[in-house]
C-alpha cells in the first residue's frame, strides 16, 4: 500500500511542473535505500528540470498538495548541474547546508538509475568532505543517528540507512 500511495504521491508533484519540462525524477532517501516508512519518513525526491523554471507556480501547486507522508523534501536541479547547485529547495528554501546536497547525490550516483545521465557527479573527495560535515553539524546537535551514518561512511566507505545506525 505505501508504495502505491508513494508513486501516486510522486506523480502528484510531477504534474505540479506545469510549463516546466521534466527531464528525470528521483525518489531518494530511505525510499531508495530501505527503510521507508509511510507514517515517519521524508519523501525525499529530486527532480531535474530543462529550463525555465517558474518558480512562483509550482511553490502554488506544491502548496496546495494533500502530503499523506511526514513531509515533502523536494530538491530541483537544471539539466547537467552539479549538486549542491539547485535551483529550488521545497519547503526549506535556501540556508541548508550544502553538505546535504552533496550526500544525496553521492548515495544517488550509486543507486538511482539515469541519475549520472541527468547531473554532474560528486567526487569521491566531496563527498568524503561533505561526511565529515555532517559528522561534525551532527555530534554539535546530538544526532547519534546522523553521526552514526557519518561515521559509517568514512570508516567503511559506504552508506547505511538510518535504521541500521539506529542498531
Amino acid at each position: 500500500m505505501a508504495e502505491a500511495q508513494l508513486e501516486a504521491y510522486v506523480a502528484g508533484v510531477v504534474e505540479a511542473f506545469v510549463g516546466s519540462s521534466v527531464a528525470g525524477v528521483f525518489v531518494l532517501g530511505s525510499a531508495l535505500l530501505g527503510g521507508f516508512d509511510a507514517a515517519a519518513s521524508d519523501v525525499d525526491l529530486v527532480v531535474v528540470v530543462d529550463p525555465p523554471l517558474d518558480t512562483d507556480a509550482l511553490f502554488a501547486e506544491l502548496d496546495e498538495l494533500d502530503t499523506p507522508f511526514r513531509k515533502l523534501e523536494l530538491v530541483v536541479y537544471t539539466r547537467g548541474a552539479k549538486p549542491p547547485a539547485y535551483e529550488l529547495n521545497y519547503p526549506d528554501g535556501p540556508g541548508e547546508p550544502a553538505f546535504w546536497f552533496v550526500l544525496d547525490a553521492a548515495i544517488a550516483q550509486e543507486h538511482a538509475v539515469g541519475w549520472l545521465d541527468l547531473l554532474q557527479p560528486v567526487t569521491k573527495e566531496e563527498t568524503g568532505e561533505a561526511a565529515e560535515q555532517l559528522l561534525a553539524w551532527a555530534e554539535e546537535r546530538g544526532e547519534a543517528v546522523h553521526a552514526a551514518r557519518a561515521r559509517h561512511y568514512l570508516e567503511h566507505g559506504k552508506w547505511i540507512t538510518k535504521e541500521e545506525a539506529r542498531r
